[in-house]
């Protein structure tokens, strides 16, 4: 029997929490949170015992699905215990399942705002704490929250269409519920999704960068089709003997059911899809040496204004070319602890501000709709900083639409049997994960 479920954040902080016992609290979900964040090695194993040295020890069992932590809390020497924990990693990746299934895109933005449909499904799938095997198609007829529909991506939304069609689906494939397609829509939608880690010197050196990303597919069809990609390079880790422009890769892995066609060198894929559900077709990792181009350049410089004020100057710069679009760009920075306000002007895209928090320190500034291939400038006035101050380093922010960092382009989406009026989806999608930039 499970004591606890929880869905919790990379930062650890608890979305959603289930209890099925009276005399719980959140508080048994500490040890977990603890040991995450202090484990020395990534993430503690799949599966391990609290380091509380108490006869009420508990055990805990999770994965890692979406960028959230999918945890179980088994009570000391409980059945599911003595069984093994096999059973219990099952569960909760079908909850998983159920979940994307249900809500679409998987955020802590849709998690806390599906909290009531989610805990119908937890009761279903976890009646009590005892564990009961599920489908989404078996559960739709015990499910009556209707699903609270995630925020939009305005990186899909403002971007202009592959096929020109683009303001007439929804803004990603992952964002329309299963249970509320429209049967007579006839729709197949393809993801390029990149996320990006960096730690960037000042005039724009890129120190190191970790960029990984995903294929996504999610068919609005009945029955079964087989789904075809193909791409532009190899997906490969095999370095290539002689001269090679292609993207080189650290890691690939590829999602259950994909078929790697060989004659074409690895850039061809096959899977059978299934209705209203997204497959993951690969998950890979580019490599270290591979040259990492960032979707932006930031460059600063300050001036002594008065004795008692200085200007920092900023310049970003996009890298991603014309016909794409950043919905919204944010840095970050730190003021000098002595700094009383700020006075600031901009240029190039219209829609820019400056904030300043007195609080922290913390300057922010936003661009949004701000096209590839331009620039933008900051000229921000730190009050009372003193003449000679300088701020560091700071945070980057984006979201950029139709390009991503390593390449990785669709060039052919087949199904077989050949279906009519089919309207195909592609889209690109780099988001920021952590980009951290020296400004001295």
């Amino acid at each position: 029997m499970l004591q606890a479920f929880c869905i919790a954040s990379k930062r650890g902080e608890v979305l959603f929490a289930s209890l099925f016992e009276p005399k719980l609290t959140k508080a048994i979900f500490h040890p977990f949170l603890t040991e995450l964040s202090s484990s020395p090695h990534g993430d503690p194993p799949p599966a391990f015992v609290s380091v509380e040295k108490t006869k009420d020890g508990q055990n805990y069992v999770y994965v890692f699905r979406d960028d959230l932590y999918w945890v179980c809390v088994l009570g000391k020497g409980s059945l599911l215990e003595l069984c093994g924990h096999l059973l219990v990693t099952e569960s909760l990746c079908q909850l998983h399942r159920i979940c994307s299934v249900l809500c679409g895109a998987l955020t802590q933005h849709s998690i806390t705002a599906n909290t009531a449909l989610i805990s119908e499904v937890v009761h279903e799938t976890m009646n009590g704490g005892f564990l009961q095997l599920q489908t989404p198609d078996k559960l739709q007829a015990h499910i009556y929250s209707s699903v609270v529909s995630a925020k939009e991506s305005s990186a899909v939304s403002a971007a202009p269409g592959l096929f020109g069609l683009e303001k007439s689906a929804p803004s990603t494939a992952s964002q329309q519920s299963a249970f509320a397609v429209d049967t007579g829509k006839r729709e197949l939608y393809v993801d390029v999704v990149e996320k990006v880690w960096a730690s960037v010197a000042s005039g724009g050196t890129v120190i190191r960068a970790e960029v990984t990303g995903s294929i996504l597919a999610r068919c609005f069809l009945p029955g079964n089709p087989t789904l075809t990609l193909t791409l532009n390079t190899r997906l490969s880790t095999t370095p290539e003997e002689g001269f090679n422009t292609g993207t080189r890769m650290s890691e690939v892995e590829f999602g259950s059911g994909v078929d790697v066609c060989n004659k074409e060198g690895g850039q061809q894929f096959s899977v059978m899809t299934l209705p209203g559900q997204e497959i993951t077709i690969v998950r890979y990792i580019l490599a270290p040496d591979h040259p990492h181009l960032l979707p932006f350049t930031l460059t600063a410089s300050s001036q002594s204004l008065t004795p008692s004020d200085a200007e920092l100057r900023l310049k970003l710069t996009s890298n991603t070319g014309m016909g794409t679009i950043a919905p919204q760009v944010t840095f970050r920075t730190v003021a000098p602890p002595t700094t009383a306000a700020v006075m600031s002007r901009t240029s190039g895209p219209r829609e820019q501000s400056v904030h300043f928090s007195p609080d922290n320190k913390t300057i922010t500034w936003t661009i949004t709709q701000f096209p590839g291939g331009s620039y933008a400038q900051a000229f921000i006035r730190l009050v009372d900083s003193g003449g000679n101050a300088t701020v560091e380093s700071g945070e980057l922010e984006f979201e950029v639409s139709r390009w991503v960092c390593s390449g990785v382009r669709i060039e052919c989406v087949k199904l077989n049997p050949p279906t009519n009026n089919l309207n195909k989806w592609v889209r690109y999608l780099t988001t920021s994960d952590s980009v951290s930039v020296r400004l001295t």
